[in-house]
């Protein structure tokens, strides 16, 4: 059976602890829970996607004072695996392994130029590229910023993009398409 692997940046996170808040005025949110919803009840829980985050965000909650919060969050993170490490803030795990130079490149350009539209999440999309085990990117930038600037910046550089770029509508649009069996 077919596994995808989707990196979901920190807003997905907050969307998906949020699941249950209405916010009928907010169209994108709506819009993302919605289809969230989705995904998480007709492939994550099927075990034919992974959802993967960022580390920090389950620090943060750890470290949430409220014991009954904290409980509740980490009761919804049930679907997320984390990355054992951040390589674009915290650079090595052990056993070591050190950043590119064209992942140090990447941020580079990340931090300077092409983060312009997305500078919260730039490390996370770095850390969602230069991770092997990802397919997916799980966004809610909606202006396709990251996908067409990363796209050039990568193509630029020489490399392939490797890793589709999603909102969790076009993401679930995509699995629509997938073969899950092979």
């Amino acid at each position: 059976m077919k596994i995808i692997n989707s990196f979901v940046d920190t807003n997905i996170v907050n969307r998906i602890l949020d699941i249950e808040v209405s916010k009928p005025r907010n169209l994108p949110y709506e819009e993302d829970r919605l289809y969230l919803t989705k995904i998480i009840k007709g492939y994550v829980e099927r075990g034919v996607i992974k959802l993967v985050a960022n580390p920090t965000i389950k620090q943060q909650i750890e470290s949430t004072s409220d014991l009954q919060r904290r409980v509740l969050l980490l009761d919804k993170l049930a679907h997320i695996s984390f990355i054992s490490f951040n390589k674009s803030i915290f650079p090595f795990a052990f056993p070591v392994t050190f950043i590119t130079d064209i992942e140090t490149s990447m941020l580079q350009e990340l931090e300077s130029e092409i983060s312009k539209g997305f500078n919260k999440d730039e490390k996370v999309f770095l850390d969602a590229l230069s991770n092997e085990d990802i397919d997916v990117l799980l966004t809610t930038d909606r202006d396709d910023l990251a996908n067409e600037k990363l796209s050039e910046y990568i193509t630029k550089n020489g490399l392939t993009l490797d890793i589709k770029i999603f909102t969790p509508k076009d993401f679930y649009e995509y699995l629509q398409t997938v073969d899950f069996t092979s």
